[in-house]
């Protein structure tokens, strides 16, 4: 499932109230964490994840690695925050 620019931009404009509910390491994506992060998009269709380091590249490997293993998708990275979103499977 991709996003269209008109989705994203909506995403981002929800998350700008967000507080990051996750702190992780980049380097510690064990599955753990990873199925922490599949709970609270159980939760919540859209939630912000602090990425805990100091490095650009390890930080934008780790936000795509995440939504990669989750799944769900990567709407936005800034900084050392990911914005990731994950529709409700039951919309009733």
């Amino acid at each position: 499932m991709s996003l269209s620019s008109a989705e994203r931009r909506a995403l981002t404009a929800r998350g700008h109230r967000l507080k990051a509910r996750l702190i992780i390491r980049a380097g510690d994506l064990s599955e753990a964490v990873v199925d922490h992060v599949r709970r609270a998009l159980g939760q919540q269709e859209l939630i912000k994840v602090r990425i805990s380091t100091d490095d650009r590249e390890e930080c934008a490997r780790a936000a795509e690695e995440l939504a990669r293993r989750v799944p769900c998708q990567l709407v936005q990275r800034v900084g050392r925050i990911a914005l990731l979103y994950c529709p409700e499977a039951d919309s009733d």
